[in-house]
């Protein structure tokens, strides 16, 4: 008896032939193979400094009853980009062989909002500082760049632009001008 993975012996069991002969049986061997377990990993997306979503699956062919135990793994990595989501520690027990089917996580950029600070000056004095404020930046992260404004001297509003303000691939910057 028995119904995993294995070797099992094949007797004689109930065979008769009646009381006028003597039967001489020679064994054999049932073997049960793993059956094929196919696990298939979901794609996922997550914005840059978010946690990871849960990594999930579908499968086919385990038997009503059984049950997958462990966890999908991904290639670490934490900037934008994509990132292979891979078996990990699932298994079916001995008595499957899963043929597994990767996905990727897809780290996208995280929003930065920068909002220019409006700024007056005098006809014929040197522009002020252009200074800016956002949020949405992870502690560790830096802002690079200088805004830059609308070229002209005379008396009147020149927008201030975003110029060559950026943190990185890992942010997509939505600006605010502002008018000097």
């Amino acid at each position: 008896s028995g119904e995993s993975v294995g070797t099992y012996a094949i007797n004689q069991g109930t065979l008769s032939a009646g009381s006028n002969y003597t039967i001489s049986f020679t064994s054999a061997n049932l073997t049960i193979t793993a059956k094929p377990l196919a696990v298939t990993a979901a794609a996922k997306t997550k914005v840059y400094d978010s946690n990871d979503p849960a990594l999930t699956y579908s499968s086919i062919g385990l038997k009503s009853g059984d049950s997958i135990t462990g966890d999908l793994a991904r290639a670490t990595g934490e900037n934008v980009g994509t990132y292979v989501i891979n078996q990990g520690s699932i298994s079916a027990g001995s008595n499957y062989t899963i043929s597994f089917t990767s996905a990727d996580l897809t780290i996208t950029a995280k929003t930065l909002t920068v909002t220019a600070d409006a700024k007056t000056k005098v006809y014929d004095s040197a522009d002020p500082a252009l200074t800016y404020t956002y949020s949405g930046l992870k502690t560790g992260d830096s802002i690079t760049g200088a805004l830059t404004r609308d070229s002209g001297e005379s008396v009147g509003t020149y927008a201030i632009n975003q110029g060559s303000i950026t943190a990185g691939s890992n942010y997509t910057i939505s600006f605010t001008s502002a008018n000097l």
